[in-house]
């Protein structure tokens, strides 16, 4: 779960590094595979009760937002 979160910001810091609108798209599109990948574990996590502390609803409304902010990145290219 740490890598898959830690992947979302490293991803879009490299790609805002990069010169040309397909290679900053391509991180982009990594960051939000990582924001997938999080949300799966997240619904693991769920369904097998590991994780009783945890505001799950909150948690994906989050991963949603962060979507819609990389999507909004992609768009400004």
């Amino acid at each position: 779960m740490r890598r898959a979160g830690l992947s979302i910001p490293n991803n879009i810091a490299e790609g805002a590094g990069r010169n040309t609108l397909r290679d900053r798209a391509n991180f982009y599109t990594i960051a939000k595979g990582s924001v997938y990948e999080s949300v799966n574990i997240l619904k693991l996590l769920e369904r097998l009760k590991i994780e009783n502390d945890i505001d799950f609803n909150d948690l994906y409304n989050r991963a949603e937002e962060i979507c819609r902010m990389l999507y909004g990145l992609s768009q400004r290219m």
